[in-house]
């Protein structure tokens, strides 16, 4: 037996359309202007002093461009500071947030490149999100690392290395640099086939050590980092450890009270002779106490 079938359609007013058309002509509009009339070479300018303060060392840029839509970009950044290696990045690119723009606050998404030649290593990505485009309220800021060449970012310790990892931040207020390193956050990492170079040992001397795999995170809060794990393995050995980190501006004069255990490997017994260090039987565990700020770093047996 067949059944009639009723089919329900709905017409929408034509006033409808016509409204829905004007509003967003109206948006597109607002964007435009935004695009036009947006103060890139302010946020650039604060952007690059927030990172002067940050790091404490002098920032210089080649040249930077605007892009559309609400793209800034620096080619060949350098961070430098007499008696520490300076840093060099090839591309940093700051995408601004159309609909919190909209909003009135700043959300960009930041893309750093140490090599121009190559999009998906040696690359630091994130995302930071403030109440204000003055950068003075509430913060917060996550990204990752993803296969960075540490042999391009900490020249004079590290000859060898790849870095991974992830991180994120958030403090109540930008002010400084010391208000922002006052909030909490989580910071992970590993590094596969690392050789850390010119370790200091005192009177001169300077050690050398090959890790096939090692990582660490911190757990911060204010200005005091615990150290949640730390560990590492290789030909030279394997280590475990623990400690604080006490931040402090500029970040190079961040304090180190760190305790390492470390069990020496068959390739620690053929370094340590000529440097007159304790070589003990592979496999007995020795206590380390690394101590100083990041940039003068001193290593106690």
């Amino acid at each position: 037996m067949d059944h009639d079938r009723y089919i329900m359609t709905i017409k929408w007013p034509e006033a409808w359309g016509a409204i829905l058309a004007w509003a967003v002509a109206g948006i597109c509009i607002l964007a435009i202007c935004i695009l036009v009339t947006f103060p890139y070479g302010m946020l650039q300018a604060r952007l690059v002093a927030e990172l002067t303060r940050a790091t404490g060392m002098d920032v210089r840029v080649s040249e930077w461009t605007m892009g559309l839509p609400l793209n800034l970009e620096w080619r060949t950044v350098t961070l430098s500071k007499p008696n520490i290696t300076s840093i060099e990045m090839a591309v940093i690119q700051a995408k601004l947030g159309v609909l919190q723009a909209l909003g009135g606050t700043l959300g960009l998404d930041i893309i750093v490149q140490l090599d121009e030649h190559s999009s998906r290593t040696s690359l630091a990505k994130g995302t930071l999100m403030a109440s204000s485009f003055s950068l003075s309220g509430p913060m917060a800021i996550k990204g990752q690392l993803q296969q960075v060449d540490l042999s391009k970012l900490i020249r004079r310790y590290v000859t060898r290395g790849t870095l991974n990892g992830d991180f994120s931040h958030r403090a109540e207020s930008g002010q400084s640099a010391t208000t922002l390193m006052k909030g909490e956050g989580t910071w992970t990492a590993e590094a596969t086939d690392l050789v850390i170079d010119q370790i200091p040992l005192g009177n001169g001397r300077s050690l050398s050590l090959t890790f096939s795999s090692v990582s660490a995170g911190l757990s911060c809060r204010d200005l005091l980092c615990d150290v949640t794990h730390m560990n590492g393995e290789g030909i030279d050995g394997s280590f475990t450890g623990e400690g604080r980190i006490t931040l402090q501006q500029p970040m190079p004069n961040s304090q180190l009270a760190l305790t390492v255990t470390v069990v020496p490997g068959p390739g620690f017994a053929s370094k340590a002779g000529p440097l007159g260090l304790p070589s003990p039987p592979p496999g007995t565990p020795m206590t380390v106490k690394i101590i100083g700020t990041l940039a003068q770093t001193r290593i106690a047996l």
